[in-house]
């Protein structure tokens, strides 16, 4: 079946942003800056919602990112940013600053890795102390600045405390950005500037900052007289949310894997009942069960894009990516559906095949058009080689199958050579309409991707040569469904079914809690909940005092063996094991030198004496043949001794692999302590690694 695979391109193309659009999410407004203005010795990325920018060793180093704004209106305008910064040296710091480089002056607010909030002016080289108090940035990934200018004067807050003020500074009415100072790893999210215009209540009055050619307000700390806006309020939002209620999964704001994953749950919906479409508007002979041949032509319409890049690698990672979705929500819903004990007593009477078994078949048929892609998957959910090794002939037998069947339908062209109608043939089109949704998903769909899709579809009525019009709809139906309507001969595609397979998708890859980040305090998933603090690069571990080892997740102990990825918070207690500290496995080396220490985090950087065994903490269950293979390593590792104790490890408490090991060994009764802070507590209490130790 050789669909122009070229032709999905127009998807990824629509959807690809800038070279900069990776950032926007987190810098708004700013995210421009970051290609033309990164120096020499620093690097930026995106890493748990986090714009980042790391700097390994240039000490005294300074990043700016700056973006030209003019003088604030009378009505007043706000920037408002959520940082965090993470540094050996005390001394470090990330800040807001208001600049005008042509004259050489600076206004710069900035929280320092001690916790310190600073405020002061530059003009040349003379510098103007404005404020010093310690204690009020948390460093917890919840700090916020925001300044609040009028003409010739701001204000500078710092988590709802007011710094202090600045009027008739040559910095201010320029330039506004970001700047990070020395060597560590720098976080910034939800930069926004905000324009009031002059709302009630959306601005300060003139009388809250100082007169023009007034004193500098102190570091007193006082509250303002009047509250800043909130960033959003009135017009000029430069970072405009999504409209609607619900999740928004966001992938740790990676444009790539956002496009990929919605885009790949859609086609794989939307291509499996239009496969409904075309057996019932062409009348198409179906002598197995439908719901298994209309997966098969997903599949091939899925795969083939990969078979066919394009010239754009970006687009083709995409592509590939989007595919390896729309194969592993069938993966992820029937593991889902293991865990929670799923009831089979009726399911021999639906019509779908299992979810797990669907997923194997269209896992196949996209492993037989292009196994180099699809290998990685096969490795990571065991397809064995008796199956790989059919997986090429069932790819041919299948595509030749439809191709045939197809062929009196198909208008002949250079990607459909085997069409038996003319390329003129007339012939009704395919439609498609985006309804408005009260979902935020919806709108995603409705507002940013709605053009690229609806081409993409319609290229589907230039191919086939249809009887009638097929209407194909995007909507809210208030329940989780996509359906092909014979009598009406329409598809209809409910937003409510592609955010639940999202929402699955990032709550197994990402740890969320209903696709958001969960609150701490046992508040609800999304309401103001602290963000994910980016995580250190390596040699640069989190302060001691930042790592809770046994800090409660919410998560209950399970005797249940977690699933891959993974990827997610871990409970803080467990079945046939104990839980361990730092200080606990400190003590422990001392007493014995040659304790067996495991590590399932597949990292090459561990504890010095660790066993790397990432196999031990994978899925399946606690009989399977894994078992007995892991029992014998250990047996061998440890003098045969079962009461001799065994420590578990992985990355640290978002590594749920060694969980499983530990349960693993605690099933065979081995003497087991689940070590949960992992590598990650342990380089953060300054312990050496594996890689910090010196060479012989």
């Amino acid at each position: 079946m050789h669909l122009r695979g070229i032709a999905l391109a127009s998807i990824f193309s629509a959807v690809s942003l800038p070279a900069h659009a990776q950032y926007e999410q987190q810098l708004g407004p700013l995210a421009g800056a970051v290609k033309q203005q990164m120096l020499e010795g620093w690097t930026a990325g995106v890493q748990d919602g986090w714009f980042t920018l790391h700097n390994a060793n240039k000490a005294d180093s300074e990043q700016t990112l700056y973006m030209n704004v003019g003088p604030a209106p009378e009505s007043g305008r706000v920037t408002d940013v959520n940082v965090v910064v993470k540094s050996p040296n005390p001394k470090a710091s990330i800040g807001v600053a208001l600049s005008n480089r042509a004259n050489k002056s600076l206004c710069l607010l900035e929280l320092t890795a001690d916790k310190n909030t600073l405020l002061f002016c530059l003009q040349g080289q003379n510098r103007r102390d404005i404020a010093s108090l310690p204690n009020i940035a948390k460093l917890d990934g919840t700090d916020r600045i925001r300044v609040v200018e009028l003409p010739g004067a701001a204000r500078f807050i710092v988590n709802g405390q007011q710094i202090g003020d600045v009027s008739n500074e040559p910095a201010t009415g320029a330039e506004l950005g970001i700047m990070a100072y020395d060597v560590g790893t720098f976080g910034v999210a939800d930069f926004k500037v905000t324009m009031t215009g002059g709302q009630s209540g959306a601005a300060p009055a003139a009388g809250t900052l100082p007169a023009r050619g007034g004193n500098a307000g102190g570091g007193t700390a006082q509250k303002p007289q009047a509250p800043a806006p909130a960033a959003g309020q009135g017009g000029g939002d430069y970072n405009p949310a999504l409209p609607g209620e619900g999740p928004y999964p966001r992938f740790g704001g990676d444009t790539m894997r956002i496009v990929s994953v919605y885009i790949g749950i859609m086609r794989s919906i939307f291509m499996h009942e239009f496969g409904h479409a075309l057996i019932g508007e062409l009348e198409l002979p179906s002598t197995g069960a439908e719901e298994d041949a209309v997966d098969i032509y997903s599949a091939l319409q899925i795969v083939e894009p990969t078979m066919y890049p394009s010239d754009n690698k970006e687009v083709n990672t995409m592509a590939q990516d989007a595919a390896k979705y729309a194969a592993l929500q069938w993966y992820y819903s029937g593991k889902v559906a293991e865990r929670r004990g799923a009831d089979a007593s009726s399911a021999w009477q639906d019509e779908h095949t299992g979810d797990l078994k669907r997923f194997r078949n269209m896992l196949c048929i996209m492993y037989g058009g292009n196994p180099a892609v699809f290998e990685s998957i096969a490795k990571h959910v065991g397809l064995e080689d008796r199956t790989r090794a059919r997986c090429a002939d069932e790819f041919n037998k299948q595509n030749r199958a439809w191709n045939k069947i197809l062929a009196p339908h198909t208008r002949v062209g250079t990607w459909t050579p085997e069409g038996q109608q003319p390329a003129n043939a007339p012939g009704a089109p395919v439609k498609v309409v985006f309804q408005p949704s009260k979902r935020k998903i919806g709108n995603l769909f409705a507002n940013n991707l709605s053009e690229a899709i609806s081409n993409n579809i319609k290229l589907l009525g230039e191919r086939y040569v249809l009887p009638r019009p097929i209407n194909v709809v995007f909507k809210d139906c208030g329940q989780l469904n996509a359906w092909y309507s014979p009598r009406e001969g329409s598809i209809t595609m409910c937003y409510e079914l592609i955010e639940n397979i999202a929402v699955m998708i990032s709550d197994i890859e990402m740890g969320t809690v209903g696709g958001e980040v969960a609150a701490q305090g046992g508040g609800a998933p999304g309401s103001a909940a602290p963000r994910q603090q980016p995580a250190a690069a390596p040699g640069q571990g989190l302060p001691a005092s930042a790592i809770d080892e046994l800090k409660d997740f919410g998560v209950p102990a399970t005797t249940m063996l977690f699933t891959a990825p993974y990827k997610g918070p871990t409970p803080n207690k467990i079945y046939r094991a104990q839980v361990i500290t730092t200080a606990d496995l400190v003590g422990m080396i001392k007493k014995d030198k040659n304790l067996l220490i495991v590590d399932t985090s597949g990292l090459r950087d561990t504890v010095p004496i660790g066993y790397p065994l990432a196999d031990a903490g994978s899925d399946g269950s606690v009989t399977d043949h894994l078992q007995q293979g892991f029992d014998a390593w250990l047996l061998k590792n440890n003098g045969g001794d079962r009461k001799a104790p065994v420590v578990i490890l992985g990355a640290g408490m978002n590594d749920r692999s060694a969980y499983n090991a530990a349960l693993r060994a605690g099933t065979l009764g081995w003497t087991v302590y689940w070590y949960r802070g992992g590598v990650e507590a342990w380089a953060a209490n300054g312990l050496p690694t594996t890689s910090s130790m010196p060479k012989k």
